[in-house]
């Protein structure tokens, strides 16, 4: 599995700049590491308990999911962090509590096992909304049901994003701690209720333990990474997200109706706040170039550096045929007819500027002849480094203003997820590739994944922790309707017991892998 400099460049075709770096894929890992600690007699005996308990597992996880957790709704969401304190002191937490915000609360807890190396752990437990009546599985019943081409999944709102899953950890740690008395490393958990929200007050929720988790050496997050084809895709990071909402109005614009939408017919003689917000929205974005219209918003942008170079270049190589077979079910053809592999480079290294969503005036059934008073939008824009969120909507509110929108009312959204970004040759990322290689497994590891997240608030300043994900197992749609996590898998997917099995993997890897 590990990959020479030699077979890289042959792969690559990078000829002479790529073994300049002196860069491998796979680093090696210490002798006789696998045979010593991942076939170890602990970790054995801790997998056999976890398949004599599997039933409990599924039971605990079904628990938690009953357990309401909408956090738009503000349904359920206290009462949650409530019974995940519990199931924290029940770990054997020394500390475990709920942590207060200016929203929905967070929770810290910490196990202290003792041991020489301590990792931060993230939980976000609050979940996206749903209609019951699309569900073919009532969303809190968190019944187990078979979901061709998987013999017994959960389906639940927050089944796989992410109460489900983090349920599953607690239950090896709990495997663990049956067995062995103790975990192998310490872990600090911090968890918010507003995830789905933006995370808008996760700062609050960190700020009173940063000083603690500063004695962190990693941020490590198992969980199941496997496709519905049992491939395994490993990001190194994330990019940020800049989330505004656009309000244009007569009222503000002075023109137009003024207070209230008014008859149609009155667009022969008065101004459209709609059309003012489409003419806005058209002078920052170039759909036929798919270029992003706002002074400087490039500029702070850095080159990728040798190794997100490589990374990339090994992904296209490697896995260009199956990267893209979920988004082929929806999309026929790439923005500027870009191939597979410029698309790839696209996907990881380029800002972005999207309408999420637009409304104005009537959009009911049938026919309503109005011309109205205000519109508005909501966009989004992916970050990538060293572009920053405030920095980032400044150049938008400036922008407006410079073309005559300063009638426009511009509402941040978004909370602090800025970009973040991992070293491939981390110890702790060298430790979950291990586990991979235990299991026959090659991931696809992207160096940021085209998504946002709060990770960056552990990986930069004043934290700086290198930070890490993987595992066996999988689920799926997420934020949509039958959302489930696999309970008993097939040739190609772990179920739940190899899936716990597999976190328990990496943490004894992470504890005995030299740093």
């Amino acid at each position: 599995m590990a990959m020479t400099r030699k077979e890289f460049l042959k792969l690559t075709g990078k000829g002479a700049a790529a073994a300049s770096l002196g860069f491998f894929y796979f680093l090696d890992e210490p002798a006789g590491f696998a045979a010593d600690v991942l076939e170890s007699s602990p970790v054995k005996k801790i997998h056999a308990y976890i398949d004599e308990h599997l039933g409990e597992h599924v039971a605990k996880i079904q628990e938690f999911l009953r357990q309401p957790s909408v956090s738009s709704w503000n349904m359920g969401v206290r009462e949650c962090a409530e019974m995940l304190v519990g199931y924290f002191k029940q770990l054997g937490c020394k500390e475990a509590n709920v942590v207060p915000t200016e929203g929905h609360p967070g929770v810290w807890a910490w196990y202290d096992a003792g041991a020489k190396k301590t990792i931060s752990r993230y939980f976000m437990y609050d979940t996206q909304p749903f209609n019951e009546e699309e569900w073919s599985s009532p969303p809190l019943a968190a019944n187990v049901v078979p979901l061709e081409p998987f013999p017994k999944v959960i389906i639940a709102r927050g089944a796989i994003n992410s109460k489900g899953p983090l349920r599953a950890f607690l239950n090896a740690l709990e495997a663990i701690i049956a067995v062995e008395g103790r975990l192998p490393v310490n872990i600090m958990f911090t968890c918010e209720g507003e995830e789905e929200q933006g995370s808008p007050h996760f700062h609050q929720v960190l700020h009173p333990y940063i000083d603690r988790l500063k004695t962190c050496q990693a941020h490590l997050n198992p969980g199941p990474a496997q496709n519905r084809d049992g491939q395994v895709g490993m990001a190194l990071g994330n990019k940020g997200i800049v989330y505004v909402e656009l309000e244009a109005s007569g009222k503000r614009w002075g023109r137009g109706p003024q207070r209230m939408p008014i008859h149609s017919s009155r667009k022969a003689i008065m101004d459209s706040p709609v059309w003012r917000l489409i003419e806005a929205l058209h002078s920052m974005y170039d759909p036929r170039t798919n270029r992003i219209l706002i002074g400087g918003y490039y500029d702070a942008i850095v080159p990728p550096s040798e190794e997100e170079e490589m990374l990339v270049a090994t992904l296209i190589a490697k896995f260009k045929d199956r990267v893209f077979a979920s988004e082929r079910e929806n999309a026929r053809v790439w923005q500027q007819n870009w191939s597979d592999e410029e698309a790839i480079r696209r996907l990881v290294f380029d800002t972005t500027l999207n309408i999420d969503g637009i409304w104005g005036g009537y959009t009911g059934p049938g026919v309503a002849t109005i011309l109205p008073h205000k519109a508005a939008c909501k966009i989004d824009s992916r970050l990538v480094p060293n572009q920053a969120i405030k920095e980032q909507e400044a150049l938008i509110r400036g922008h407006l203003d410079r073309h005559g929108f300063s009638d426009i009312e511009m509402r941040s959204l978004g909370g602090g997820d800025e970009w973040s970004r991992t070293s491939v040759k981390a110890s702790a990322v060298q430790a979950v590739l291990s586990v991979y290689k235990k299991y026959g497994i090659e991931p696809a590891i992207w160096p940021r994944s085209a998504g946002s997240s709060p990770e960056a608030q552990y990986t930069r300043p004043p934290l700086n922790l290198p930070a890490v994900s993987g595992g066996l197992g999988h689920g799926g749609r997420a934020h949509a309707i039958d959302e489930y996590f696999v309970i008993e898998g097939n040739e190609k997917v772990a179920g739940l017991a190899e899936c716990e099995k597999s976190m328990v993997d990496i943490l004894y890897a992470y504890a005995h892998w030299p740093e």
